[in-house]
């Protein structure tokens, strides 16, 4: 398929590989176009045990994919040094199946599954090689493939053989569409020459070896070698069912059965064949049933009969369970605050908000986003809210509180089905919030039918506090602090302290303190060296008390970012924390990846910023805050076409907010249309209510009105500022700076901004990018200013 070179990314200093997709022909633009969107999900996944994409693209017609670069060998390679351990052989297996699962679920095929394409690395992971490139390549074809668009979605025309001999599921061989069970097939084969030490299909020619995988069964594993459990070999043997629909279903479900084997090899055989979270949770009265079988000579004919029965309608109905196969998508809708007391809303978003956060820390389930899922709070049909939002299951409840009584409801749906999975009332002491939470989790991956282990169950329900008084303090602090106002975040501030003053402990509410003084200091609603101190404190206190806390560590290299101007030792822990999949995973922490972004935006390498936004969004695609981010990121790279179809998608999905109206405006006006700026800005105007904005541009035809508009916006502004300072309010210099900036008042601007240097305000690491200094970028004393602040 094509040639792989060894490279150095001078960029970002690592090496990485280069595959040049091979063909004999100049493919036509259409055809590239789809191989960039198919290499674009390819580079979605971010799995572990898939071969990470960096790039993609086409020079000079040549298509090329840039991938990481890994250190070790080949399964192959490794199969022709000695057996393997059959402990190892299922170990890796394991990591297998999770790769393919990740793909599977975005629809994605690899066609290809093969010990050359299975690497092990140095550090003992496997990954995936090549995966779904043979899809990819035949997008470069002309034969054999139809297009329908979207994320993977080519099938091979009738007829068309893709895949390797002797790792060719039977629907390959025939040249029928194959789905993912084609993979399991291939997976067998995989699993099968691991143990056995030969392959499970090979001839003398290839046309033998394609009979062969349509009509025969390879030899018994047990028949080459010895120490492999039968169980094991029962999964293989299920791998390799000729027909599609007798295999496994999933990979998920073959790592479930791989697993419950390497975890207890005494386990009854019975319990092999069935879904292993059922397995494990019947193994010891499975043990109880067969030490009655044992000694039934002594039980009554009827009881011994009962008993039987019983357990084989269990083993069918765990079946039958298992069949199903686990829901790996999840959206948590808003909990409704049904008590009608607006001062009871902290609650149903607290509620909403923590579980979202409990069931984001399962590795294995997609959760939505707190800023996705909110905007369909209140909608009347959860389903469609489901659909829209392309989960398998949403859960919705509600919630009112009574003097020390708390009443919950919640009901778990699964969205293609419409079937009620589970659902639940609860009627407690209020104290009893975090118990009524933890079993609303539990419940929820019991539905889901997730398979969690010992340490997972126990992260699940891990809390900051066990104080429920704590606990409510710390949900009314986080809803104050959604309100983003200045007034809101002090008293944030002040419940967050409250909740500390019962659990000094509470490693989450020392976060949340360090967060408001962020604020104030990011916001100018105080001064940096005022706020800055103590929220770095905080996130000490916080990082004490539980080490591997991300988001403290994040708000402490955000103090190096905005106040200490440490560029070097910032970039470091950004590019550490942007690989961090918790960081982009974990609710809590989406928006200090906003934050990483921000950084590579503000150093002028807006296309990395791109990049992160774009992994964020695909795990956030509702948040509109992370997209207005995005577009400017876009405008600043020079992407103006997407930057406006952003914008516009914006403005649409919110019609109250000014703000991608006037970055649509910038955008437009560099464009050259003049027109489409006015009528944005204009737009803009009404909306905040900035009356001498709407006034100015009611006419407006020229550049220079345009112009003259913004300098009478800025001008109302600064006199709005100039009132709050003689209220005695703090008023950051920085942004009266800005402003000065806006109208072309020099003197005036660079003034202010000796005094914002001097108090080291958090926006001046932007000087290099915001195009609100334009006007006086071209001032050298500017250029002092950007090199007084350090920025690369």
């Amino acid at each position: 398929m094509g040639e792989v070179y060894r490279a150095r990314d001078t960029r970002l200093a690592r090496d990485v590989a280069v595959k040049v997709i091979a063909g004999d022909s100049t493919p036509s633009p259409d055809r590239l176009h789809r191989f960039e969107q198919e290499a674009k999900a390819l580079a979605a996944l971010d799995h572990p045990h898939i071969l990470a994409v960096h790039d993609v693209g086409t020079e000079h017609g040549t298509a090329y994919v840039v991938f990481e670069l890994l250190d070790g060998e080949t399964l192959r390679q490794r199969l022709e040094r000695g057996a393997l351990p059959t402990r190892k052989a299922v170990e890796l297996a394991v990591q297998i199946c999770q790769g393919l699962a990740a793909a599977h679920a975005r629809g994605i095929i690899h066609r290809d599954l093969k010990p050359e394409n299975l690497f092990l690395t140095r550090d003992g992971r496997l990954k995936i090689l090549d995966f779904g490139l043979a899809k990819l390549h035949s997008t470069l074809d002309d034969g054999g493939v139809q297009y329908t668009g979207g994320t993977a979605s080519e099938v091979t025309g009738a007829g068309t053989v893709l895949g390797t001999v002797g790792y060719m599921s039977p629907e390959q061989v025939k040249g029928v569409r194959a789905d993912s069970r084609s993979d399991i097939f291939s997976f067998g084969c995989v699993l099968y020459e691991m143990l056995a030490r030969r392959r499970a299909f090979h001839g003398e020619t290839a046309a033998e070896t394609m009979t062969a995988i349509l009509h025969e069964d390879p030899p018994d594993i047990a028949e080459r070698t010895g120490g492999v459990p039968p169980a094991l070999e029962r999964i293989v043997r299920r791998c390799l069912e000729k027909r599609p629909d007798e295999r496994f279903q999933s990979t998920h479900d073959i790592a479930f059965a791989l697993e419950a084997i390497s975890g207890s090899a005494a386990a009854p055989t019975w319990l092999t064949a069935i879904h292993p979270v059922w397995a494990r949770a019947l193994r010891k009265s499975a043990g109880q049933i067969l030490w009655i079988l044992r000694a039934g000579a002594g039980v009554p004919a009827f009881l011994l009969g009962g008993v039987l029965v019983l357990a084989v309608a269990a083993a069918g109905w765990l079946r039958f369970q298992a069949s199903r196969g686990a829901i790996d998508s999840l959206a948590v809708l808003p909990f409704e605050n049904v008590s009608r007391d607006p001062e009871a809303e902290y609650l149903g978003d607290g509620l909403t908000e923590s579980l979202i956060n409990q069931m984001s820390r399962v590795p294995s389930l997609r959760v939505m986003a707190r800023a996705t899922v909110f905007r369909f709070k209140g909608a009347a049909d959860p389903l469609e809210a489901g659909r829209k939002l392309g989960v398998g299951a949403v859960l919705t409840g509600s919630v009112s509180r009574r003097g020390d009584q708390l009443k919950v409801t919640a009901e778990l749906v699964e969205v293609a089905s419409g079937v009620r999975l589970w659902g639940d009332k609860f009627d407690r002491p209020f104290a009893d919030l975090l118990r009524v939470q933890d079993s609303i989790a539990s419940d929820i991956s019991e539905g889901l039918r997730l398979p969690l282990s010992g340490p997972e169950k126990t992260t699940l329900g891990r809390h900051g506090t066990e104080d429920p008084e704590a606990y409510e303090l710390f949900l009314k602090a986080r809803f104050s602090l959604q309100k983003e106002t200045q007034e809101d975040n002090l008293e944030s501030r002040r419940l967050f302290l409250q909740a500390l003053q019962k659990d000094p402990k509470f490693v989450e509410a020392h976060i949340g303190v360090a967060t408001t003084y962020g604020r104030s200091a990011i916001d100018g609603w105080a001064r940096p060296g005022e706020v800055w101190p103590p929220a770095h404190e905080e996130a000490q206190k916080a990082l004490a008390l539980d080490p591997s806390n991300v988001v403290a560590r994040c708000v402490l290299v955000n103090l190096q970012f905005y106040f200490d101007w440490d560029w070097k030792g910032v970039e470091q822990e950004y590019q550490e924390l942007s690989t961090d999949p918790r960081v982009l995973l974990g609710e809590q922490f989406r928006p200090q990846f906003r934050v990483i972004g921000l950084y590579f935006w503000a150093v002028g390498r807006p296309e990395k910023a791109v990049a992160l936004m774009e992994r964020a969004l695909r795990v956030d695609p509702g948040n509109l805050n992370s997209r207005l981010i995005m577009a400017d990121f876009l405008a600043q790279a020079g992407r103006l076409d997407q930057a406006i179809s952003d914008y516009r998608a914006i403005a649409e999905a919110d019609p109250t907010d000014s703000f991608p109206l006037v970055g649509l405006a910038e955008v437009l006006r560099r464009k050259g249309d003049l027109r489409g700026a006015i009528d944005a800005l204009r737009k803009a105007y009404e909306l905040s209510e900035e009356q001498q904005g709407t006034k100015a541009l009611a006419t407006a035809r020229t550049e220079e009105d345009y112009e003259n508009a913004e300098t009478t916006v800025a001008r109302v502004r600064l006199g709005d500022l100039e009132a709050l300072a003689n209220q005695r309010q703090y008023v950051s210099p920085f942004y009266v700076a800005r402003l000065h900036a806006k109208v072309g008042e020099r003197e005036k601007a660079f003034a202010k901004l000796d005094a914002a240097l001097v108090e080291r305000s958090a926006g001046l690491v932007f000087l290099k990018v915001d195009r609100e200094w334009d006007r006086i970028r071209d001032d050298p004393r500017f250029a002092a200013a950007v090199k007084r602040v350090g920025i690369p």
